[in-house]
């Protein structure tokens, strides 16, 4: 007794993919995958069981790992700048507060002071100020090199 001759009754691949509103491609990928329930091949041709409401039954497939194609590392810049309306509100005020403002993302810290490890450091000091009378300057490593640029 083969399979054909059980009483279950069996479709090709064309019946299947217009049941079932696919591309006879399809059809025949899924029943290679084995993700048609019964269905084998017998002299070359599909045999697609179909259920009771005339559709063969498709098991789904279950999720691998999330693809990483996509994915990558956000570059997030880091910007110090000097907060002008602080710097003035101190100098009126006769106050110390933080100048400083480093924005990293979506977060921003206000300090006295900014370490760069390896190039230098940013600093506002009004109690002991240069002697050109600067409060806020930017000390470098003495063998960081630089480059200037004078915009018109």
């Amino acid at each position: 007794m083969s399979k054909t001759e059980t009483s279950e009754t069996y479709i090709g691949t064309k019946q299947a993919a217009s049941r079932l509103h696919l591309s006879v491609q399809r059809v025949r990928k899924l029943a290679i995958d084995g993700r048609i329930k019964g269905a084998f091949k017998e002299k070359g041709q599909w045999r697609i069981p179909v259920s009771a409401s005339g559709m063969p039954k498709i098991s789904r497939k279950k999720k691998g790992p999330k693809g990483t194609w996509r994915i990558r590392q956000q570059e997030i810049m880091t910007y110090i700048h000097v907060n002008q309306g602080k710097l003035s509100s101190n100098r009126n005020n006769e106050t110390r507060n933080p100048v400083i403002s480093v924005k990293m993302g979506q977060k921003t810290i206000l300090c006295h002071e900014v370490k760069i490890p390896g190039v230098g450091r940013f600093v506002y000091d009004p109690d002991h100020p240069k002697n050109c009378g600067a409060t806020l300057w930017f000390d470098i490593e003495p063998d960081i090199p630089l480059q200037m640029n004078i915009f018109s």
